[in-house]
């Protein structure tokens, strides 16, 4: 705003008295040219650019209160040319403090210019996208058995699944599961045939234990029996040997008295007969002794010597009948236990296939969400048939097109960036597949033959997107090529 203001002419150089001018606007005292038509000149003609300054200085500050002669200093033109420097800059200061702020906002006007400007030709040197959409690949759930789709189970498209999660049933009531009844007979049969060779065996042992303590008794018995006619034996040996020498010195008697005459020849006859039955018996009692000790040294090898029987007794035989039989039982429960575990085994898998034939429940493979559903609770399906399409969201893609100008310059590996549209957050990733005018097949959500504005395609990872919390299929932006 301009406002009135005294112009304070300088005093001149001889010192003499000068009138103060008329006061003028501050916008009248710009300095100017003197014209030859013989009008006045500028008082400010004769100062240099310093000193017209101050004195725009001084006209824009108000007029001073009037001071009285004696206070007023003397205002001479040496004084005025002897100021500091600093009172200079000073008094330049003072006259620009008013444009400061038009000049600050001048220039913020200019930096949003260059800045605006800049932007737009950035944008330009840049090489983008035309169009880009985020897509993924499809998992295709497909019927692994014949039945129909459990009216319990159902999804919905859209719906978030985790690795894992069940998506759908498949119930078959009219799966084969003869093999299955056959083997489970078959195994109740082995059970059955072991618990009765089970039970033979408790039997056999029992008896082999009766035989097995008869045939010991028999032995400690007949030990004791032979022990016994052994000492019988001892005793009939000791008579004998005493009858032998009886008969013996009878003999030698009546040998004596044969020779001298006094004896007859019958006595001596006799006494000659009961000396050789005395030595003969003697030599039986003998013998018998030794078949005892035979047997007996026999019985303690546990085997038994006689007349009547063979080496083992009746007894033994019969337990090792029983052992036989034992051998046999054992080994026919051992091939039986064998033959069980493996129907077990065959019958497990069996009810498997039977589990796997009769239901099916399709998990989802990875996490991702449900993309198309081509079933209904309730309908009859086929095996192999297509069920339900899911988003693979742990493989998250962006597919866009470029101009051919701009696909010439990229490649495999190229660092890129993509932004939603309406978003200013930039997702790092890179080029992993430039497929251009063809349409090369690819199991993708969102075909890039639908992208029709330019007919250069091209496959962007973004592995930031996969580890975000939703899958953001479909939603569009812009991917810009380059650091």
């Amino acid at each position: 705003m301009n406002r009135p203001s005294t112009l304070r002419t300088p005093i001149p150089a001889d010192g003499s008295e000068h009138r103060p001018q008329a006061t003028m606007p501050a916008a009248n005292i710009a300095p100017s040219a003197s014209t030859s038509a013989g009008m006045p000149v500028s008082p400010l003609a004769d100062l240099d650019a310093a000193g017209r300054i101050a004195a725009l200085g001084k006209a824009f500050q108000p007029a001073p209160a009037p001071q009285s002669p004696e206070m007023e200093p003397a205002n001479t033109p040496a004084k005025q040319h002897a100021k500091h420097p600093r009172d200079w800059q000073r008094d330049v200061a003072n006259a620009l403090r008013p444009y400061q702020s038009r000049m600050l906002k001048t220039l913020v006007g200019v930096v949003v210019v260059i800045v605006a400007g800049w932007l737009p030709v950035r944008a330009l040197l840049q090489t983008t996208s035309t169009e880009a959409i985020i897509n993924a690949r499809l998992i295709t759930l497909r019927a692994p058995i014949e039945g129909q789709i459990d009216r319990l189970t159902s999804v919905a498209v859209g719906t978030e699944l985790r690795s894992g999660a069940p998506v759908l049933s498949i119930l078959n009531s009219r799966a084969e599961r003869g093999r299955v009844d056959s083997l489970v007979q078959l195994v109740s049969q082995l059970e059955g045939e072991i618990g009765a060779l089970t039970t033979r065996q408790a039997e056999l042992i029992k008896l082999h234990q009766d035989y097995a303590s008869g045939a010991e008794s028999f032995r400690i018995n007949r030990i004791a029996q032979l022990e016994s006619r052994m000492a019988e034996t001892r005793s009939e040996v000791a008579a004998a040997t005493a009858r032998h020498e009886e008969a013996q010195q009878n003999l030698e008697r009546a040998q004596a008295l044969a020779e001298a005459g006094t004896g007859t020849l019958v006595t001596l006859e006799r006494a000659q007969r009961d000396a050789t039955v005395a030595k003969r018996t003697l030599e039986a009692l003998g013998h018998r002794r030794n078949t005892v000790d035979v047997e007996l040294v026999a019985l303690g090898k546990g085997i038994f010597v006689g007349d009547s029987y063979n080496d083992r007794p009746q007894s033994l035989q019969r337990a090792d009948d029983i052992t036989l039989k034992l051998n046999e039982i054992v080994a026919d429960i051992g091939q039986r236990k064998s033959r069980l575990a493996s129907v077990r085994t065959e019958l497990a898998e069996e009810r498997g296939r039977y589990a796997r034939r009769s239901m099916a429940a399709l998990v989802a493979p990875t996490d991702g969400s449900v993309w198309e559903v081509m079933t209904s609770p309730g309908e009859s399906v086929v095996l192999g048939q297509d069920l339900v399409r899911l988003l693979d969201c742990s493989g998250l893609v962006v597919t866009a097109t470029v101009g051919e100008a701009a696909y010439n310059n990229l490649h495999v590996g190229q660092v890129a960036r993509f932004r939603f549209r309406g978003e200013s957050t930039d997702y790092r990733g890179r080029v992993i597949s430039l497929t251009g005018v063809a349409t090369a097949p690819a199991n993708l959500a969102i075909q890039p033959a639908s992208l029709a504005k330019e007919p250069y395609r091209v496959t962007v990872a973004v592995p930031e997107l996969v580890k975000a919390t939703r899958c953001s299929v479909g939603r569009t932006g812009r991917v810009t090529f380059g650091e």
